[in-house]
């Protein structure tokens, strides 16, 4: 039976203007080279989970995971090696070079001056120009329940966005609960449920009346003109509004 890719979580953690990268040991297979920290996902966790559970193993650092990044698959002579890269902060401690040889701190236009392994030369060349402060302006959560909303998958898209709702506070809390209340109005429309739907939109309308017209990047006003429209017209929910993704 032919095996699947091997799934690898790796962080390009970044801090500072710096990234942070990690030496593999002489036994090791490409010993000597560097390399983004990470390593093979364990069977049950997710691969966000494994970025944070190796980066603990390998420098004895918690980190956060700011935003997926992007897969890259490598293909050797006895497997294929798929790695999950996702932008990473320090949430504590400092590193230690527990199951690597030495870490360092780089700058990007130094990364070329390391010993990555051939196959990682694109993706050195890529994050070396990539300018992960205007990249990150929203967080990761926010723009992926945008993308569920405009998609119509509006119950995933309220799941996604409590993870931020949660902890937030002032104008996004209130930013946050609007967008959800909006798209389980949504969801309850689709289920035939017109007054569960006109109450919930309503009270997405009490948050939007105290926050400004346009607000991280979604214009309120055109986004409750236009629900408002559409529920007015008595349409299919196939030709409920999207969100234009901020930018």
């Amino acid at each position: 039976m032919t095996q699947g890719p091997l799934e690898v979580g790796a962080a390009l953690v970044y801090e500072n203007g710096m990234y942070l990268i990690s030496q593999r040991k002489e036994g090791d297979s490409f010993g000597g080279y560097w390399e983004l920290p990470g390593g093979k996902k364990e069977i049950g966790e997710t691969l966000e989970e494994c970025v944070i559970r190796e980066l603990k193993e390998e420098l004895d650092i918690e980190v956060y995971i700011r935003k997926f990044f992007k897969i890259v698959t490598y293909d050797y002579p006895t497997r294929s090696v798929r790695l999950n890269i996702f932008l990473c902060g320090i949430k504590s401690g400092e590193p230690k070079a527990i199951e690597c040889s030495q870490f360092a701190w780089v700058k990007p236009q130094d990364l070329k001056t390391y010993q990555f392994p051939e196959a990682d030369q694109t993706l050195i060349a890529e994050v070396e120009t990539k300018n992960w402060d205007e990249e990150t302006k929203y967080p990761h959560e926010y723009l992926e329940g945008i993308k569920l909303f405009n998609d119509r998958h509006y119950f995933e898209c309220h799941e996604m966005l409590e993870d931020i709702w949660h902890p937030s506070q002032g104008q996004d809390r209130l930013h946050y609960q609007g967008l959800i209340q909006a798209a389980i109005s949504l969801e309850h429309f689709r289920k035939g449920n017109q007054i569960g739907a006109k109450g919930l939109f309503e009270k997405a309308c009490e948050k939007w009346a105290e926050l400004p017209k346009e607000y991280m990047g979604v214009d309120l006003h055109w986004l409750k003109n236009t629900l408002e429209n559409f529920y007015q017209s008595g349409s299919a929910i196939e030709s409920a509004p999207k969100i234009p993704l901020p930018q």
